[in-house]
């Protein structure tokens, strides 16, 4: 009797899946030269940026300077800016420094957002379209063209989470000390990766009879003090003579002003306010909700409720799904509980995970369905695409704020009333100052200070004499004379221009008789 023997589905050759390897780490590389040079070309054309201009002037700085920034002092950024000093680049400074802190660290993270889709759905026509999604979101296109210390941020997240992936697919713990070792060099870019530990614990729970082991633990503790001791670089910081200015502490620091700067003790009246307003929660769901306009919010949302449906699956991809969905919610907690609900920039550590876990989940479902799968795939690279050309567009369209500014106040010192000006300036413009003044190309002489440290040397001279850029002089001499009753101040007209971008008031406040 014939025995009929069913075909058998062959098992991809070692050349295939060597072929599908060097496939995927030719698109992958692609994706990365892509977005290095999509943000390069759309980098913000100057000092500052749309979303903190003061914050992003000052990270620019360091191009061409050592000073220290706000707490926790960024050690991991001042290397860099180390780093492009020492480069010399033939590009501004500024543009230097945006580009190595904010646009290869965002070129990065979009690379990783395709790997871990690649990872989760097998998918390259998902990978690609998150890779897109992500790199074209409102807040991550902007970050990456301006100096944030976020997408750096997010590109270390990102790259966790990858490693992370691959060991729970492998059970190989190299994968899992490998992600310890980029999460402990996180620790020089922003105390806020912090959030990510539950993630990694709970990982290391899940699969403690392969990570509990003395080889394991001791790699582990040994990498995290590494990433810890990035600290002491910013201690050598402080006490070399070539750092030029500190924002929030004497140069050089006792150990105790060091730890509360590190700390960021001058922002404890942010700490926990976020609890008690609605506001951190209404910004943050905004923007969620306005990353791309009408397609975030209702992609997101499909994303968790496919994730959640799918419980009783529980396949090796939904559970790489958990981690990325619990990556991202790991960072929910510090959004809402920080008060700093006007600043979005730090949104981004929670956008960046929530699309890529979006269309994973999305790919992930329709894996079934051949025909379906292609279908959504394509629509949502289409639309991909066509919102990174916009982006472009909006991004290319911007203008640098500050051109002309040293000119006006080149104009307005030569007018002061006494000859070393105290100048009285808004944080924006303060910062830019800086990064002229380290530069020898302010106006000299004169001191110039946010308007908030005027107090210092309002109390200590005799006479108080210089400008007030471009704040209200009037409101300026009141606080004045508030704090030194013993002062008589009056304003004095400058010339300007009839319309002048930067109005400024000259001033004097002199002994009463």
């Amino acid at each position: 009797m014939a025995v009929s023997i069913e075909p058998r589905a062959s098992l991809p050759s070692c050349a295939e899946a060597s072929n599908g390897l060097r496939n995927r780490r030719l698109i992958a590389l692609g994706v990365l030269a892509f977005w290095l040079v999509y943000y390069g070309v759309c980098q913000f054309p100057g000092l500052g940026g749309a979303l903190n201009a003061g914050d992003s002037a000052k990270f620019q700085t360091l191009g061409h300077t050592s000073i220290l920034v706000h707490g926790p002092g960024y050690p991991l950024v001042l290397l860099i800016g180390t780093i492009v000093r020492a480069l010399s680049l033939p590009v501004e400074p500024w543009w230097a420094m945006t580009f190595a802190m904010a646009s290869l660290p965002g070129a990065i993270a979009n690379t990783m957002a395709f790997l871990i889709v690649t990872r989760l759905t097998r998918s390259r026509l998902f990978a690609l379209a998150a890779a897109m999604l992500l790199g074209s979101a409102g807040l991550m296109a902007v970050q990456a063209t301006e100096a944030e210390v976020y997408p750096l941020a997010l590109c270390f997240i990102l790259s966790v989470t990858y490693l992370l992936l691959c060991f729970v697919d492998t059970k190989d713990p190299r994968w899992f000390i490998a992600a310890v070792a980029v999460y402990a060099l996180s620790f020089g870019n922003h105390l806020m990766m912090m959030m990510l530990a539950p993630v990694g614990l709970w990982v290391m729970i899940a699969h403690h009879r392969l990570l509990v082991r003395g080889r394991v633990i001791a790699a582990m503790v040994g990498l995290l003090l590494l990433g810890a001791c990035q600290y002491l670089y910013l201690y050598w910081v402080t006490h070399q003579p070539s750092t030029a200015y500190s924002e929030y502490m004497p140069l050089p620091p006792t150990v105790g002003e060091l730890i509360d700067y590190i700390r960021g003790t001058y922002f404890g009246d942010l700490y926990g306010s976020g609890l008690s307003s609605p506001q951190t929660r209404e910004v943050l769901l905004d923007t969620l909700s306005h990353a791309h306009p009408h397609v975030s919010g209702p992609l997101m949302l499909a994303g968790l409720g496919i994730f959640v449906l799918g419980w009783r699956r529980r396949d090796s991809g939904w559970s790489g799904l958990a981690l990325v969905f619990g990556v991202a919610f790991a960072f929910v907690p510090f959004m809402l509980w920080y008060g700093a609900y006007d600043i979005r920039a730090f949104h981004l550590p929670v956008l960046g995970p929530l699309v890529v876990a979006s269309v994973a989940a999305i790919g992930w479902r329709l894996a079934p369905m051949p025909r379906a799968h292609v279908v959504v795939g394509l629509l949502l690279l289409a639309f991909a695409v066509i919102r990174t050309g916009v982006v472009a567009t909006e991004l290319r369209g911007r203008e640098a704020p500050f051109d002309g500014m040293m000119t006006a106040l080149e104009a307005a010192v030569a007018q002061s009333p006494v000859e070393n000006p105290l100048v009285s300036m808004t944080y924006y413009e303060r910062m830019v100052t800086l990064y002229y003044e380290l530069l020898s190309h302010a106006p000299a002489p004169a001191e110039y200070r946010v308007t908030w440290r005027t107090q210092e040397e309002v109390e200590r001279r005799e006479v108080v004499g210089g400008i007030v850029f471009p704040t209200d002089g009037g409101q300026f001499l009141r606080w004045v004379e508030h704090r030194r009753p013993d002062l008589s101040c009056a304003t004095i007209p400058l010339e300007q221009p009839t319309a002048p971008t930067w109005p400024a008031e000259g001033f004097l406040c002199r002994p009463s008789e």
